[in-house]
């Protein structure tokens, strides 16, 4: 079996039966836990999908990138020529050898890693090929200044996180699994109760779909086999990130997702 399917199917099993048809009166509110010691899912290319193992590797001629940081585990960076063709501000994860260097991985910083990098993909249904960038046994070479006095930069760009943890028992609750904006998923205390919301009440919307109203609005859509290969998935997003991922069915498009 594989790690994604696995974890998909454990975390399935250690959810109560559905309460919930979709469209059904609202449950009991639900609590958003922190959950540490959980795999870190690697990121797409634009990071609208995420995987536990993806499949067909092939090694990069890289041994140097620089990039900024998009959190502890990514990096955004500004052109990467890796594979059918190449791509502009992509996300690579990272995979530090030492462990500890991911708290030098500040949000906005700018650094060089060196690594052995390689790129895998993952068939996604109807004819979508899900693209992943990786830096194996990584190490900072550079990196600007960190300045203790100041806080880190807020969050510049966001991607999707399927079955975060935090939302599992949401994700109990409705049955399916979830595939949620990063950002939203950072600040569940504020966004929590509209995403829940949002969640109970999916739409059939496509990408070529944009979401009326507020550009901060959150909605979800059903997207099944698409954000998860193996499993129907709700993914949510604000109308921002939805208009993004709209713009880049259009080749010529290559912005970074909204926050």
């Amino acid at each position: 079996m594989r790690p994604t399917l696995a974890l998909g199917v454990l975390l399935l099993l250690a959810r109560p039966a559905p309460g919930l048809a979709q469209g059904a009166a609202p449950g009991p509110a639900i609590a958003f836990p922190q959950v540490t010691g959980i795999p870190t899912p690697l990121q797409s290319i634009s990071g609208r999908f995420s995987s536990l193992n993806p499949l067909n590797p092939h090694r990069c001629a890289y041994r140097k990138v620089s990039g900024r940081v998009v959190s502890s585990h990514l990096i955004l960076v500004k052109e990467m020529d890796c594979g059918r063709s190449g791509h502009d501000n992509a996300l690579v994860n990272v995979q530090f050898s030492n462990p500890a260097d991911a708290a030098q991985m500040v949000t906005g910083r700018n650094i060089v890693i060196a690594a052995s990098f390689k790129r895998a993909e993952e068939d996604r249904e109807p004819t979508i090929v899900a693209e992943f960038l990786i830096a194996e046994k990584a190490r900072i070479e550079a990196a600007d200044p960190i300045d203790g006095s100041t806080r880190p930069d807020q969050a510049f760009t966001s991607y999707m996180i399927c079955q975060p943890p935090e939302l599992d028992a949401l994700a109990g609750q409705l049955g399916s699994e979830l595939c949620v904006q990063s950002t939203i998923v950072a600040s569940l205390a504020a966004a929590g109760p509209a995403l829940e919301r949002a969640a109970r009440t999916p739409s059939n919307a496509s990408p070529e779909d944009t979401v009326s109203g507020d550009p901060h609005d959150i909605s979800c859509r059903r997207d099944p086999k698409l954000s998860d290969q193996h499993l129907a998935a709700i993914a949510c997003a604000r109308g921002s990130y939805w208009a993004w991922y709209k713009a880049l069915h259009d080749p010529q498009f290559s912005m970074p997702a909204p926050a």
